[in-house]
């Protein structure tokens, strides 16, 4: 591998931990405060994606469903980084492509967030795009606070340059 794909590597995958971590430490707690396990969700996820759990009703929190699932959920925050941490760089390199970087991004946050809430939906019922919606607002601030802080000149670049604009 390149000496120049390496950071880009290793801050793209602490990106997407720092988001996985964040993620599944806020619904968790959500689980907790509803008085359920901390691991309800992801053994709910798991379970019906793995094991064909139709009724949520019938869920039994084991390590199996719980450990699938988050085996997909870390690999899909993993691809999430490596995608934010290529777009900060893009970002900071050419600064009229900061407009683009920011469309493309809340594109795929919503139709992200979107598509699993219509997966949920039937097993976490009405109230559920809350709980997701609340995990994956604070695991994308977490990332992009962490990509702004490794990114000294992309902060610079957004208080000075208004964005889409080059120098």
């Amino acid at each position: 591998m390149r000496d120049s794909t390496d950071p880009l590597w290793s801050e793209g995958l602490f990106t997407g931990l720092i988001g996985y971590a964040t993620a599944i430490a806020v619904v968790g707690t959500v689980d907790l405060a509803s008085g359920r396990s901390v691991f309800y969700t992801p053994a709910l996820f798991g379970a019906t994606m793995f094991y064909g759990l139709d009724d949520p009703y019938g869920l039994v929190v084991t390590p199996g469903p719980v450990l699938a699932y988050n085996m997909v959920h870390l690999l899909a925050f993993l691809v999430l980084g490596l995608a934010a941490a290529w777009c900060a760089r893009l970002a900071e390199r050419h600064p009229s492509a900061q407009y683009l970087v920011l469309v493309v991004l809340l594109f795929v946050a919503f139709h992200v967030y979107a598509a699993l809430l219509f997966f949920a939906q039937p097993l976490l019922g009405a109230a559920g795009w809350w709980k997701l919606g609340l995990g994956s607002v604070a695991a994308a601030i977490t990332m992009g606070m962490f990509l702004l802080a490794r990114h000294d000149l992309l902060r610079r670049e957004l208080r000075e340059i208004p964005m889409g604009e080059s120098r």
